[in-house]
């Protein structure tokens, strides 16, 4: 094990294992630094695409019978590229690989992202530091450390990232004998470095500091600047809620990309946003006749709660044909279903959204769950022409083509898992969008 007190001039003694750099290795590395926007993102991802092709061809030739797979590895994938300047997720056997690469090290300082090691989705078991030489057509392997050892050193060291999101570690901490990483990746058990995991299926871990819409406003607008990174715009704890996302991050990614910004893909960003960091209603309470807190500071009400000869009873018995005319024309809509309603001032036009869910009887699990959602106006008249209903989850918007109705109501209906969230987004044809608080059967 590294120990932390090593003097590195006599470490550094250690013939450090040169690797002899082919143009079609330039070539290929050229191809995968335009993919992201920044010239000087560019630079650093086209140093990472040297040292990637370098040492996966080092280790073939080292380890002939071990599967070494960089398809899926960060450097790939152009939303972790513009955003994380190391290699995150290079597998070797049963083991993941981290890449630092520079074009010097002669301050003998490793630059390492908190994201790489951090984060369950980047953390690796070994990493390596590369020195690329791209004028003498080279790349060294200078150094790496086991996952452990370089956690218990920030721990001991009280180590702090700097305000870009990075740490800054001593090159001496890493064993510069480029033969250990090899007898580990023959011999030991991955088992034995545990590294952070997280559930496959779950949603981002949500901060104690999360970003709002007005944080997010303020992120598109800097973004629209190529050289703007996350980091200037948000802190960590904020910054972890769009790292965790790839639905997100490629969405700015998308957004950072073109000069010519769409209203839809704008829109599709706050959606996202929003599901992942806004607390959801609880619809299934609907089903008790009840609301959850969230929903009644937003001003949702019930049936329930409305007295017979009020003029709102009156203008929502509207939305009861609406159910009943879906219930004729075939959709499965049981008997007493849960049912909310929402009054929405979106300019001049005074809107009321119906929203309806059920449980959806499923031999096979996980439990799914219907949420039906029905656009009029509070007056019982024709919505304006133009107007758009939107009913997006995390990975996409949701299109179901349905019936046409008779009366002047806009309506769309979805089914997902119960631990499934949806978010409703009103568009007028001649005003802006208003992305309203995610939907959930099973907020828990």
């Amino acid at each position: 094990m590294t120990s932390y007190s090593v003097n590195s001039t006599d470490l550094r003694l250690v013939q450090p294992e040169c690797i002899w750099l082919e143009s079609e290795q330039f070539e290929q590395a050229v191809q995968m630094s335009n993919q992201v926007i920044s010239e000087a993102r560019q630079w650093q991802t086209y140093l990472n695409g040297l040292g990637l092709l370098s040492f996966t061809q080092w280790l073939e030739e080292k380890l002939s019978n071990i599967l070494i797979s960089h398809n899926c590895c960060s450097l790939r994938q152009p939303k972790y590229a513009n955003v994380i300047e190391a290699v995150c997720n290079l597998i070797v056997g049963e083991f993941k690989i981290c890449l630092l690469t520079s074009e010097s090290l002669i301050d003998e300082v490793v630059t390492v992202p908190i994201a790489a090691i951090d984060l369950p989705e980047f953390a690796a078991h070994f990493y390596v530091v590369i020195e690329v030489q791209e004028e003498l057509e080279t790349a060294i392997i200078r150094g790496f450390i086991r996952y452990d050892e370089l956690v218990n050193y920030r721990q001991v060291c009280n180590l702090h990232p700097e305000v870009d999101w990075n740490y800054s570690l001593p090159l001496s901490l890493f064993d510069p004998e480029p033969n250990h990483l090899l007898f580990y990746l023959r011999f030991l058990d991955s088992a034995a470095i545990e590294l952070p995991v997280t559930s496959p299926n779950s949603l981002p871990r949500l901060s104690l500091n999360q970003p709002d819409l007005e944080t997010l406003e303020t992120l598109l607008d800097r973004l629209q600047y190529p050289e703007q990174t996350l980091w200037q715009t948000l802190t960590w704890e904020q910054g972890l809620t769009i790292l965790q996302s790839p639905e997100l991050l490629d969405l700015l990614y998308q957004w950072q990309l073109t000069s010519h910004r769409t209203k839809s893909l704008s829109i599709r960003i706050t959606e996202v946003f929003t599901i992942l960091t806004q607390k959801a209603i609880n619809t299934q309470e609907w089903l008790e006749g009840k609301l959850d807190e969230l929903a009644q500071g937003l001003g949702l009400f019930i049936p329930e709660t409305i007295t017979a000869n009020s003029s709102v009873f009156r203008s929502i018995d509207k939305f009861d044909n609406v159910i009943n005319e879906l219930r004729y024309q075939g959709m499965d809509i049981p008997p007493e279903p849960g049912r909310s309603y929402q009054d929405i001032d979106l300019g001049e036009i005074a809107l009321r959204l119906c929203a309806v869910t059920w449980p959806i009887d499923s031999p096979i699990p996980p439990p799914k769950w219907s949420l039906l959602l029905i656009l009029g106006t509070q007056l019982g008249t024709p919505l304006p022409d133009g107007f758009k209903l939107q009913v997006s989850n995390l990975r996409s918007i949701i299109h179901e083509p349905v019936s046409a109705l008779d009366d002047p109501f806009l309506f769309a209906r979805v089914e997902g898992r119960s631990d499934e969230k949806f978010v409703v987004t009103i568009i007028p044809p001649d005003s802006s969008a208003q992305t309203l608080s995610p939907y959930a059967f099973d907020p828990s």
